[in-house]
């Protein structure tokens, strides 16, 4: 079963990704991860990545989507692949579904964790607080992740649902637990 998890940063994605993956035993793909990795390995795409991190850019859409792919290609199981941070866009969407089509599979399930903002503004502080995490502290940047999300990933959901990917949306505003219980009915 192949899965993206979506949400607005602090919605609980990486919380709700460990389950997933524990209980459904599927193979995690985290794009920073995978940056990293290729980074380390100092492939050829992991020093075209460095050299836009180096920069403090973000790799863009065509890098992104190399990674992701020949990660797709080599970590393939037959319990299929939950995708975290991608896709973060449309482009990203319909590549991420031709790549995945081509290997004679689908994108079985999207997750989207809603969360309201002034709550995602609230666990940013504590996460602050509690992890020292400065990104966290200082509010215009939590809201620049917050508006990049619903500007750009919130079309890239749209897109896959009507491209007949069933979703699953879920209040990201309820006990872990809770959340998990509907997400595991959901992907049954």
């Amino acid at each position: 079963m192949n899965i993206i998890i979506f949400g607005p940063p602090l919605a609980g994605k990486g919380t709700q990704s460990k389950k997933i993956i524990n209980d459904f035993g599927v193979i995690h793909l985290s794009t920073g991860d995978a940056l990293r990795q290729e980074k380390a390995q100092k492939s050829e795409l992991g020093i075209k990545a460095s050299e836009y991190s180096s920069k403090g850019l973000l790799a863009p859409d065509d890098l992104v989507a190399q990674i992701v792919e020949k990660f797709y290609l080599n970590n393939k199981s037959e319990k299929g692949i939950l995708f975290d941070g991608y896709p973060r866009n449309i482009e990203q969407a319909k590549h991420l579904i031709n790549v995945i089509k081509n290997d004679g599979s689908c994108i079985d399930r999207v997750i989207f964790l809603k969360v309201p903002k002034e709550e995602l503004l609230k666990r940013a502080i504590k996460r602050a607080e509690e992890e020292n995490r400065t990104d966290d502290k200082d509010r215009e940047i939590v809201m620049t992740r917050i508006n990049e999300f619903s500007n750009a990933t919130i079309p890239a959901i749209n897109f896959l649902k009507e491209s007949g990917v069933k979703t699953i949306e879920i209040n990201g505003n309820q006990s872990i637990e809770n959340i998990f219980e509907t997400i595991k009915e959901g992907l049954q």
